[in-house]
């Protein structure tokens, strides 16, 4: 995993799902991004290669609705249903993880 691949990664997920590029700030080793819609509707991706992990949170009106990170070294999630709470999860891509999170803004009708 390197830092300007996952660049490559968003931009490309960008221009696919017509999602707007809201901030983004790396150095060699981190990355934090966030991408969405609006500074109210966005999904925040960080990245840190040498601890080999990503951790993405689907972001309404400042607070994360959906998660999934790694703490510990294993991954786990904050299911849509208890944001709170952490549910044992595979570590999942960048793709898989928006278009989850685009699924859940089209079920609570914000799509």
């Amino acid at each position: 995993m390197e830092i300007k691949n996952i660049i490559l990664t968003l931009e490309d997920i960008i221009r696919r799902y017509g999602l707007k590029p809201l901030y983004l700030d790396f150095t060699d080793i981190t990355l934090i991004s966030r991408i969405g819609f609006s500074q109210d509707a966005f999904i925040q991706i960080y990245a840190n290669t040498k601890k080999e992990k990503i951790n993405m949170a689907l972001v309404i009106a400042g607070e994360r609705i959906y998660g999934i990170d790694k703490e510990g070294g294993f991954y786990h999630e904050h299911p849509f249903e208890n944001p709170d709470y952490h549910a044992a999860a595979e570590q999942i891509d960048i793709e898989g993880f928006i278009v989850k999170s685009l699924e859940i803004l089209k079920n609570i009708k914000l799509l």
